[in-house]
């Protein structure tokens, strides 16, 4: 007879499988806990416990079988929510910050070591966004995605590793380090960072065409950046929640915040603005209205002076200013703004 096909195992078969293995695991533990008294009957005891334990997995895995048939190849809709506590955010988001602190003292803890931490602090802004915005909190509970927003989403995110960006931030940090050691004011950083970035003005152009076409690029806004957001608790305990995570919560927080900002983006009616909100009290927050060349460039210096040298916070800077700062470097060679 041709052999049984099993259907490819989804992730609720992967938790029975899981559950099988540690219910055999338990069962036999208990039994191996069995006093000295009892060697004696050791053989027959152990017998029963494995015919127990195999009784117990192929029970469960019959389960999982029948959940994944029914399941079929399709799962439940995926929220908000669960995106900030998936798998494939930690893991991007741990990837983007190999790449970002690569040679420094974040990445040599190891990816492994680095994941966990991660993960927490995805939890901790879930934490957060629970204690301070109530109402949006279950909002992302229940607010759907489609796979081409969450795509678009992640899309922004993988930019923070982006070879380009990874330059781009460290060309950046590089100049404000020499405007410190020189003792520089804001208009000596301002040419410093000019001055790094006009070799690398062709890979801000592809960037920004790239965000363009991906409509990834936040659009001017004249609104308040406290409209719409209605906080439950005090900010502060936010932050004591947030900044929990030495040099690694900074990088999550900018990742989340770039998350909540492109659904916002694609969801305008649907997605709360309060995540995004509570993330720009402790980074950059690309709402705030700007509308001349000057008040721009106030806003992209004040965003990298408060970024700086956390990497991911300042490519969150760039993106928030992508425009602008191609235009800034453009100015500087004397070839023709961009509209």
């Amino acid at each position: 007879r041709a052999p049984l096909a099993l259907p490819a195992p989804q992730p609720s078969m992967a938790r029975c499988a899981a559950a099988a293995a540690w219910e055999q695991e338990a069962l036999l533990d208990e039994r191996a806990k069995a006093r000295p008294r009892q060697q004696l009957t050791a053989v027959p005891a152990l017998a029963a416990a494995l015919a127990a334990a195999v009784g117990v997995a192929t029970l469960v895995s019959g389960a999982c079988l029948l959940l994944a048939q029914h399941d079929g190849p399709s799962s439940e809709p995926l929220t908000v929510r669960a995106l900030l506590a998936s798998d494939e955010l930690a893991d991007l988001t741990t990837d983007n910050l190999m790449a970002l602190h690569e040679g420094g003292a974040v990445a040599a803890q190891g990816r492994e070591h680095l994941r966990g931490q991660v993960a927490r602090g995805l939890q901790q802004i879930d934490s957060a966004l629970k204690l301070t915005a109530p109402d949006a909190h279950k909002q992302l509970a229940s607010l759907s995605l489609g796979k081409q927003q969450k795509e678009a989403a992640l899309n922004v995110l993988r930019k923070f590793g982006d070879s380009r960006m990874v330059g781009l931030s460290r060309a950046i940090s590089s100049a404000a380090a020499e405007n410190a050691q020189a003792a520089g004011d804001d208009d000596s950083l301002q040419r410093r960072l000019t001055d790094a970035l006009r070799p690398r003005l062709g890979d801000l152009m592809q960037l920004h065409a790239e965000m363009l076409d991906e409509g990834a690029l936040a659009a001017s806004s004249s609104r308040s950046p406290t409209l719409d957001v209605e906080f439950g608790a005090s900010p502060k305990a936010a932050a004591r929640r947030l900044q929990a995570l030495d040099g690694v919560s900074g990088g999550v927080n900018a990742h989340a915040q770039a998350l909540f900002e492109s659904l916002e983006r694609q969801l305008p009616e649907r997605m709360p603005k309060a995540p995004a909100r509570m993330l720009s009290l402790f980074g950059s927050d690309p709402n705030v209205a700007g509308g001349s060349d000057e008040q721009k460039k106030q806003k992209f210096m004040d965003c990298m002076k408060a970024a700086l040298p956390d990497p991911s916070k300042t490519i969150k800077c760039i993106l928030d200013n992508l425009g602008h700062v191609v235009k800034m470097v453009m100015q500087k060679l004397g070839q023709i703004d961009l509209p």
